[in-house]
């Protein structure tokens, strides 16, 4: 699978599985063209991000495959420590 890395100002931050790149790139680049807005995206620990995204705010994407991570959804209710395979069980 692949996993997708933002870059915003020198500071990495890996998305959660399902984020889809073109719509961030076409959020971002709204952003941009409209003199800056927020773009938030989910990251990979079911955590959210709020980028403010501005003319001069460096954003890069880096795609690299890494292994499937089924507690990687998405689901922002069900946040979990990247890279630890604690298991929140008592949330349900």
């Amino acid at each position: 699978m692949q996993r997708i890395t933002i870059t915003v100002s020198d500071t990495p931050h890996p998305l959660a599985q399902d984020q889809d790149i073109a719509h961030i790139e076409a959020a971002a680049l709204d952003a941009v063209r409209g003199g800056g807005d927020i773009v938030k995206v989910t990251l990979y620990g079911n955590r959210e991000l709020a980028i403010l995204v501005s003319p001069g705010v460096p954003i890069t994407f880096e795609v690299a495959e890494v292994p499937d991570e089924n507690r990687d959804d998405g689901d922002l209710g069900s946040p979990f420590e990247p890279y630890s395979s604690f298991i929140n069980d008592y949330l349900d």
